[in-house]
């Protein structure tokens, strides 16, 4: 790729390369961007069922709370690092996010951002321009659908991919649509292999599943 430098973001501080991984995509990859604003929000202890992250049309990124506290709880006090990495080996397109990019191979880490606070770092890229933050129920027009069928089928995806520790984060940050993820996956005959959801998936309706 054209760009000299891609940027990566981290929980873990001090390393010195960034080794590949399987994500989202069940590709073994290193995932980067091209901006540090970008790499910032994929900071903290976040994932799409608190705040949603997105690359809006004119190129500013953007962030969604799910819930009231959503932000906080990822965010704030995190403490982590954003690494300068070399763009040599970084596919373009590989992605939906036209701000990522990816490489097949370890990368050498050429200089480490610490960073205390995710959550101060954020806020501060904010009053900069390079960001944007949505406190909930705020939300950009046509972004997210009011009955929360991205979640629903997320939480039905992440769950046969990854597993069911997706269904304790649902019950936990959105148990309104539980009952919804765990009939639709009974509708794909997912088989349930934990006994507390193999218990629940067999009761019917919502006013019963968590009785």
């Amino acid at each position: 790729m054209e760009e000299n430098f891609v940027y990566h973001s981290s929980k873990i501080q001090g390393l010195k390369t960034i080794e590949p991984h399987f994500g989202t995509h069940n590709k073994c990859w290193v995932y980067a961007t091209k901006e540090i604003a970008t790499a910032a929000m994929f900071l903290g202890d976040n994932d799409d069922f608190i705040c949603q992250i997105y690359c809006s049309k004119n190129g500013t990124p953007f962030i969604c709370e799910r819930f009231e506290g959503a932000l906080d709880l990822a965010y704030k006090n995190k403490t982590g690092s954003i690494y300068i990495l070399s763009g040599k080996n970084f596919k373009k397109g590989q992605t939906t996010w036209p701000d990522e990019v990816v490489s097949e191979y370890p990368e050498p880490v050429l200089k480490e951002i610490v960073v205390n606070d995710a959550e101060d770092m954020l806020r501060k890229l904010e009053s900069e321009g390079k960001i944007l933050i949505y406190m909930f129920p705020n939300t950009p027009p046509n972004v997210q659908p009011s009955d929360k069928s991205d979640v629903i089928q997320r939480g039905i995806d992440w769950t046969i991919n990854f597993g069911e520790d997706t269904l304790d984060e649902i019950e936990k940050y959105h148990p309104d649509v539980l009952p919804r993820v765990l009939n639709g996956l009974k509708e794909q005959n997912y088989k349930f292999k934990t006994k507390k959801w193999v218990k629940l998936s067999k009761k019917n309706g919502t006013s019963t599943i968590f009785s």
